[in-house]
C-alpha cells in the first residue's frame, strides 16, 4: 500500500497529466486529417460535405411515372364528367341549360305520383254502364281433411289431377283398425253361430214338450215332469233372443269398426281438380290442424274449376246499374285478347264501410282450362242490348278521368318518360262515364299517364307512389 500511495502523483500533477494525453489524442485526430501538429482547430470543424459535384440528371422511368399518372388523372376527371352528364348533375356544353353546372335530379323536390296505363276495349265492353275489377275463384272449393287423426300412408293424386265425387284422394295408417275389424266379424260369427246351435236346442226342447204333453194325458209321467220339459223349451226360447241381441251388438260394433276404417280414407266430395297437395306421405293429419305444431288440417284442395265467378266490389255509386242476371264480359290479365261471357249471380247485401262498395259475383259461363282461382280479372257490367244500336269492334282507348288535365292550348295528359321525368301528351277526349273518359286521339295505349297529377312542369323528375 505505501508502494502504491508512494508511486501516485498529487493532485495538481493529476491535472498535468490529463491535459497532455488531451494534447497527444489531438495531435494523433490532425495527423489522420492531414494537419499540421501545431494548428489549432476544433476537430469536428474539419466534417464538410462534398458539394463542388455536379447534379446528376432525373432518369428516364420518373418522367414516365409521371406522364402515366397524368394520364389517369385526365381519364377519370372525363369519366367523372360524362357520369355526371348522364346523371344530370352538370349540364352538357350543346344543351340549353345555359349553365355547364345544373342541379343535381337527386337534390330537386320529386312530387309523388300515381301511374296508370290507358285501357284499349272494344265491342260492347267499351259501353260498358259499370266496370270493377276482382279475382276469380272457384263456386266450390274446399280444403279435404280426415275426419280422424292418423298418419297418411299415401295420396293417391298431384296438382291438377280430375277427381270425381267419393274417389279416395289419400289413405292413412289403419292397420289397428284392420285388425279390430277382423275381430269384430269374428265376433259376429260367433254370434251367428251361437244362434244355429239355439235354434237346434229349441227343437230338441220343443219336441221333447210335445212328447210330455202326450204322456201327461195318459197318465205316464207326473205334473212335475210335464214343467220341466216346458220350462226348458220356454228357457231356450228366451235364450235365443239374448243370442239375436248379440248378434245385433257384434254386428253394430262392425259397422263401427268398419266406419272407423272408413274414416282413415279422404275422399272427394264432389267433381273437381286437385289445385293444391297439402300433406305429403309421413305427415300427421288431424281435424281441424292449423299448422305444423298441431298437425296438418287437410290433405289436399279441391276446386270445381267448371264453376268460376268473380269476386268484384263494385262502388256504392253505381251498385243501382246492377242488378241479378244482368250480362257482363269478363276480361282476364293472364288471357289477353279473350273476353269471356258473365252473368251477375248475387248482389251481396252488405257493404263495407271502409271502402264504401258492395260484393258482387258474377258467373263466368264458358270458362276454359286458361282460368284458375285467384287470377285477377276485370268485369264490364253491360247495358241492354240495344237493336238499332251499331257495335264497333275497333279498338276504343280510356283512362281515368281525373288524368286529362286543361291549360290554355287544350287537353293533355301528363305521360312517364324512360328517365322518370314527365312530359305533356296532348289529347282530344271523347265521352265521360264512370270515372273513365275516352281518348279519341293522343294515345296509342302504351303510355305510362299520371293519375290525379299535382302541379308539374315538363322534363320535372317524380317519385312514383307503392
Amino acid at each position: 500500500m505505501h508502494f502504491l500511495l508512494a508511486n501516485r502523483a498529487p493532485i495538481g500533477t493529476i491535472e498535468d497529466w490529463g491535459r497532455r494525453q488531451f494534447q497527444k489524442s489531438k495531435a494523433t485526430l490532425d495527423k489522420m486529417q492531414d494537419v499540421p501538429v501545431g494548428q489549432s482547430r476544433d476537430a469536428l470543424s474539419a466534417l464538410r460535405i462534398d458539394r463542388t459535384g455536379q447534379r446528376r440528371p432525373r432518369s428516364l422511368g420518373v418522367w414516365l411515372r409521371r406522364i402515366f399518372m397524368l394520364l389517369m388523372l385526365l381519364l377519370i376527371a372525363g369519366g367523372s364528367y360524362l357520369g355526371a352528364v348522364q346523371l344530370g348533375w352538370l349540364a352538357p356544353p350543346t344543351s340549353t341549360a345555359g349553365s355547364w353546372f345544373a342541379v343535381p335530379d337527386i337534390m330537386k323536390n320529386r312530387p309523388e305520383v300515381r301511374i296508370v296505363r290507358p285501357t284499349t276495349e272494344s265491342g260492347r265492353s267499351a259501353d260498358a254502364t259499370v266496370v270493377a275489377t276482382g279475382y276469380l275463384e272457384s263456386r266450390r272449393q274446399a280444403r279435404i281433411g280426415a275426419r280422424a287423426p292418423g298418419r297418411i300412408q299415401e295420396v293417391k293424386v298431384e296438382e291438377g289431377s280430375r277427381v270425381k265425387k267419393d274417389e279416395i284422394l289419400a289413405v292413412l295408417e289403419h292397420a289397428d283398425l284392420d285388425a279390430s275389424l277382423a275381430a269384430t266379424e269374428a265376433s259376429v260369427s260367433r254370434a251367428k253361430a251361437a244362434i244355429e246351435e239355439q235354434n237346434v236346442l229349441i227343437a230338441q226342447h220343443k219336441r221333447e214338450f210335445e212328447r210330455s204333453k202326450k204322456l201327461l194325458a195318459s197318465k205316464s209321467i207326473s205334473d212335475t215332469e210335464y214343467d220341466q220339459s216346458r220350462f226348458q223349451l220356454d228357457g231356450s226360447i228366451a235364450r235365443m233372443e239374448s243370442l239375436k241381441a248379440e248378434v245385433q251388438l257384434a254386428e253394430a260394433r262392425l259397422q263401427e269398426a268398419e266406419q272407423l276404417k272408413e274414416n282413415m280414407f279422404i275422399r272427394a266430395p264432389f267433381d273437381g281438380t286437385v289445385i293444391s297437395k297439402d300433406a305429403e306421405v309421413g305427415e300427421s293429419i288431424l281435424p281441424g290442424g292449423m299448422g305444423d305444431a298441431s298437425g296438418r288440417g287437410s290433405a289436399v284442395t279441391v276446386a270445381d274449376l267448371d264453376n268460376l265467378e268473380v269476386d268484384c266490389d263494385v262502388k256504392e255509386d253505381y251498385i243501382s246499374r246492377i242488378q241479378s242476371g244482368q250480362a257482363a264480359e269478363v276480361a282476364v290479365d293472364a288471357v289477353p285478347g279473350r273476353r269471356y261471357h258473365g252473368l251477375i249471380r248475387k248482389v251481396i247485401p252488405m257493404g263495407d264501410r271502409a271502402r264504401a262498395t258492395i260484393k258482387v259475383k258474377v258467373t263466368i259461363t264458358d270458362p276454359d282450362s286458361r282460368l284458375f282461382p285467384d287470377m285477377s280479372g276485370t268485369v264490364y257490367f253491360l247495358p241492354e242490348p240495344n237493336p238499332d244500336e251499331t257495335v264497333t269492334e275497333a279498338p276504343r282507348i280510356f283512362c281515368p278521368d281525373d288524368a286529362v288535365v286543361q291549360d290554355d292550348e287544350g287537353e293533355f295528359v301528363w305521360v312517364l318518360d324512360d328517365r322518370t321525368h314527365v312530359q305533356k301528351a296532348r289529347v282530344t277526349s271523347g265521352k265521360r262515364k264512370d270515372g273513365r273518359v275516352e281518348i279519341v286521339n293522343g294515345l296509342t295505349g302504351n303510355e305510362k299517364i299520371v293519375s290525379n297529377p299535382p302541379t308539374l312542369t315538363v322534363d320535372q323528375a317524380v317519385k312514383l307512389s307503392e
